[in-house]
Order: C-alpha cells, then sequence, then structure tokens
C-alpha cells in the first residue's frame, strides 16, 4: 500500500498542475530527516511539491522506499532518496537562472500625471516640437489593466518637405481615398512629406553604448500594440494606394559625402489605415539610395488585416547583415507570420563609426506617415530586447519556423 502521504499530496494538489506532471507530497518521506528538511523549507516544515516530468518514472515495487514505509535502518536508501530529493529542489531554480532575461524592458509603468521619466528613458524625435513632445507621447490607463504607452500624430507634427505652397494649400498627401505619393515622386524634384511621433531606443552614437541592433549579431524582440479608434478609415480609389504608417522601424542613413540619400529603414512595420482594419505588413530593404538611379530592393512579409482595438503582440528575431547571412523571422501573436533570407540596407554609403559599419537609427516605435489632416493614435506595450535566444521566458511563445 502507498504511503498515506502520497494520498493527502493528490488531494492537497494546487488546482492548475498539468496532468503531465507527477507531484509528490515529501513530508512523510522526510519526517526522520527534519534538520534537511527545515533548511530546504526555511525553517517552516510544512509541506513542498518536488515535481518532474513524465519520463522519470518511479517502479511500483521500489515506491516504498522512496516514502519511507522500508524500515528505518535503510540507511544507504535514505541517504540515496535525500540526494535525490536535493536534485530535484535545485534543478528548478537552475534552468531559470539559464534562460536569458531581456537586455532591455519598457512596460510603461510610469505615472500617468508625470511622464518625464518616460521622456527621460527614450529618444523623442527631434522633428517633434519639445512643446508637444509630453503632449503626443505618455502614459495612459488601460482596460487590461495597467499602464501602458500612448502615442499620438495630429496635423503638422514634425512636419517634413512641404514647401511654402503645400503648406498654403493643405495640399495633404493622403485623405480618405487613398494616397498620392507615388504621383508626387514621378514629378521630378517630387518630394511626399511626411509626419512623425515617435520614441526611439537611446544610445551613444558615438560610442556604441546602448545599441540593441548591431550589423552581424543576432537580436530578439517583441512588443505588443494596439491601434486606437481614431484612425482614419481610408478606401483607396483607383489610382491610389493604401497611406503610409510606418509604427517600428530600423535604420542604416545613407551618405554621399556629408549629404543624406532619405534612405528607407532597412526593417519596418506598418499599419495602414483601410476600412474597418489596418492592413499590417513588415518590410526589409537592402541596396543604395545614393547610387544614381537609386538602386533599392524592398521585399515584404507577414502580410496580415488586423482589427483595430485590439492588442497584437510582435515577436521578431533579426540578423541584420549586409550580405546573404542576412534574416529575419517574424510572428504575431505568437504564430509564425513570415521570414526574410538576404542582404539589408546598403553596405556601400552606409552610416560608419570608426570606418566599421553602424546602425545610427536604433529601434523607434510610434506613428510615421504621409501628410494628412486626421489625427492618429497607438497604444504600446511590453517592448523587450533579447541578445541570447529567450525560448524560454514567459514573453517569448513563438512556434518555430518552418524548416
Amino acid at each position: 500500500m502507498p504511503h498515506s502521504g502520497l494520498r493527502k499530496a493528490s488531494q492537497d494538489r494546487p488546482s492548475g498542475w498539468k496532468s503531465d506532471l507527477r507531484c509528490l507530497d515529501l513530508v512523510a518521506a522526510l519526517r526522520w530527516q527534519r534538520s534537511f528538511w527545515c533548511k530546504l523549507n526555511k525553517g517552516g516544515c510544512l509541506r513542498a511539491f518536488v515535481c518532474w516530468e513524465t519520463p522519470i518514472r518511479v517502479r511500483r515495487d521500489n515506491s516504498a522506499g522512496l516514502w519511507g514505509s522500508r524500515p528505518r535502518g535503510d540507511a544507504s536508501r535514505g541517504r540515496a532518496a535525500l540526494l535525490f530529493l536535493a536534485l530535484a529542489f535545485s534543478s528548478s531554480p537552475a534552468a531559470a537562472q539559464r534562460t536569458p532575461q531581456p537586455v532591455f524592458t519598457e512596460l510603461f509603468s510610469y505615472d500617468p500625471a508625470a511622464p518625464s521619466e518616460l521622456l527621460g528613458k527614450w529618444r523623442i524625435s527631434s522633428q517633434l516640437d519639445s512643446k508637444l513632445q509630453p503632449l503626443r507621447v505618455g502614459v495612459v490607463e488601460d482596460p487590461i489593466g495597467k499602464t501602458v504607452g500612448r502615442i499620438t500624430v495630429q496635423e503638422g507634427d514634425g512636419l517634413a518637405g512641404a514647401n511654402e505652397a503645400m503648406l498654403q494649400a493643405r495640399h495633404y498627401i493622403c485623405n480618405s481615398e487613398g494616397s498620392r505619393a507615388t504621383a508626387v515622386e514621378a514629378k521630378p524634384g517630387g518630394v511626399v512629406p511626411s509626419e512623425r511621433a515617435e520614441i526611439q531606443v537611446r544610445s551613444d552614437r558615438a560610442t556604441g553604448a546602448g545599441e540593441l541592433v548591431k550589423f552581424g549579431e543576432l537580436v530578439w524582440y517583441r512588443f505588443s500594440f494596439k491601434i486606437a479608434s481614431d484612425w482614419p478609415h481610408d478606401v483607396p480609389v483607383a489610382g491610389r494606394q493604401l497611406c503610409r504608417t510606418v509604427i517600428h522601424q530600423i535604420k542604416q542613413d545613407s551618405f554621399n559625402g556629408e549629404k543624406s540619400c532619405d534612405t528607407s529603414p532597412f526593417f519596418k512595420i506598418e499599419a495602414r489605415p483601410v476600412g474597418e482594419h489596418v492592413s499590417f505588413f513588415a518590410q526589409v530593404a537592402s541596396g543604395s539610395a545614393c547610387a544614381w538611379p537609386p538602386m533599392v530592393m524592398r521585399t515584404k512579409i507577414c502580410r496580415r488585416e488586423l482589427p483595430r482595438e485590439i492588442w497584437t503582440t510582435v515577436q521578431v528575431r533579426l540578423n541584420p547583415a549586409h550580405d546573404s547571412s542576412g534574416r529575419v523571422d517574424i510572428w504575431l501573436n505568437g504564430t509564425f507570420c513570415g521570414t526574410y533570407r538576404g542582404r539589408m540596407a546598403d553596405h556601400e554609403y552606409g552610416a560608419r563609426r570608426n570606418g566599421v559599419p553602424f546602425i545610427n537609427a536604433q529601434p523607434r516605435f510610434g506613428i510615421y506617415r504621409d501628410w494628412r489632416a486626421e489625427t492618429q493614435t497607438i497604444y504600446f506595450d511590453r517592448i523587450m530586447f533579447w541578445n541570447a535566444d529567450p525560448s524560454g521566458h514567459p514573453d517569448w511563445g513563438v512556434t518555430p519556423p518552418p524548416g
């Protein structure tokens, strides 16, 4: 007969334990080793559970030895049991310590009435008037039960590329009928005005301190976002496209001498408004915007239609590289969504530090869009970066990519 402690363990088992675990009450097993038990339990000699996975099995004919129903004089078996129990107690914390922890975490746990701490942690778009920064970037209480990041763009915020005639005429690039960007760019010297409000990871561009994304180094990261109800409901007419709306980007600027070549981010994520939804996709760019004509290849992956007012989690594994070793894998809510393999950014004209290419525009989150009149708000939460495989971390649960 099994010891009564085993029957009581099954009765007292905490709710929510999975059926593939064997959980045993150790009080009876250690009742003759009180000093050892108290050390494990830090002085509280009540009850504890030890669990191990199903491949570890105890033969039924030997179970009495484990439960202490054998004679007390069997010292060797008792010492073996204690060694097994000590290993069981120590293995779980060791496994937890081996799971890599994020090197950067943003949970937006700030006082909504005092956003200065948030503004101090992140670099805010330099194009955005400093007086507007605390109005456009802050934290708010969300129905999920915690504070989250809130970024809002209004007409004219961080406006770049609009000449005086455009400003006078208010000839926006985007409206409910879609974007005029293609037609504007087709004209000689055509420039598409843009607006932005973004937060960017702070780093020292002179030394590299604080950089999270580097060429040739794998990085894993995740963030959650939610599209607000104030986004426009665009329905493009013939000849127009959906309006560019970037919510995340990483960039290596390119220069011809001292002149910027207006390079695209080598990795970006967009959420373009369309009807009641948003058109979500990621894009990888490679080649040189400084060449004439510009030689830039753009590849879209992970195209999805997403709802508004619903939280979506994005997970990315990124190896930025100028050669064929470059790779991006992306997941939505833990489900694999797309991959890219190949070159990224601009090896020839891209930014360099001490002669070595580097990513001078570290990750940004917010809204970068073509010029339009409507207000748009986006919410962010749980932004995390790892420099080692985070498998096993509670904030990184993804299905493996095919192949």
